[in-house]
């Protein structure tokens, strides 16, 4: 069951995540060497992931429950399409500790000294901007087209720099120099209560550490939908930082 479900369960990790809500880029200057770190783009960088993911399945109304690895390696550098450098960040997966690694997908990083950009599933997000300032905002998904339905509710997300300079343990590791970024968190009814009426919830957060890069990741998306079951759809994920190098 877990094998024919892992490709659709790492969809979630798209998931997640573009301009300023304060200044425009051309106003902010250039950020210190160090904010660079929180998203270190070298080749030969990688950091491995203990993944929980959940999924609502509206056909036989159950959730479903996964548990497994995910791999982040920047493994070569391009120039994109705008001539600005870039790297190539391929992923793997595997169930198992003692299970070889499978390639999964390909996205795509771009630092361009004022923003982090990270394309993939051919959607951009704007992951940080820089300077970086407790409380500072920006519009996260500016670069997707949500007249598209199917990339609606990526629609006006508010990120947010949240305990910049704090640590974070991910359960699994301690990180001492982390920033936070809030990036939705959004909800509209509740089935437990309003059982005849829509409702979804959408959520998103991700920590970075100095000298590492993303090290936690938890994203949630289910609607439901009394119209057609009373049952919910979506999936949640969580990811957590467990070794780098």
């Amino acid at each position: 069951m877990i094998r024919k479900s892992l490709p659709f369960l790492l969809l979630a990790l798209a998931f997640t995540v573009t301009m300023f809500s304060c200044k425009k880029p051309d106003d902010r200057p250039a950020p210190p060497q160090a904010e660079q770190e929180y998203y270190p783009l070298e080749k030969g960088k990688w950091v491995l992931y203990e993944v929980d993911s959940t999924v609502w399945d509206d056909t036989f109304c159950v959730e479903r429950f996964y548990h497994y690895q995910v791999m982040h390696r920047v493994a070569d550098t391009f120039t994109d399409a705008q001539g600005r450098p870039s790297y190539r960040v391929e992923t793997f997966i595997r169930e198992k500790v003692q299970d070889d690694w499978k390639s999964h997908r390909v996205m795509y990083a771009t630092n361009t000294k004022v923003t982090l950009e990270m394309v993939y599933d051919q959607l951009r997000f704007i992951k940080l901007v820089f300077p970086i300032h407790e409380g500072d905002s920006w519009k996260g998904n500016n670069y997707i087209l949500t007249m598209d339905p199917e990339n609606e509710f990526y629609d006006d997300w508010d990120y947010r720099y949240k305990n910049v300079g704090q640590s974070y343990n991910t359960g699994h590791k301690v990180f001492d120099n982390t920033i936070t970024v809030e990036q939705v968190d959004e909800a509209v009814g509740d089935p437990e209560v309003f059982e005849e009426e829509f409702a979804s919830r959408t959520s998103g957060r991700e920590v970075y550490a100095s000298g590492v890069g993303m090290v936690y990741r938890e994203y949630i998306r289910w609607t439901y939908d009394p119209a057609t079951t009373k049952c919910r759809k979506g999936v949640g994920v969580v990811m957590r930082a467990v070794d780098h190098n």
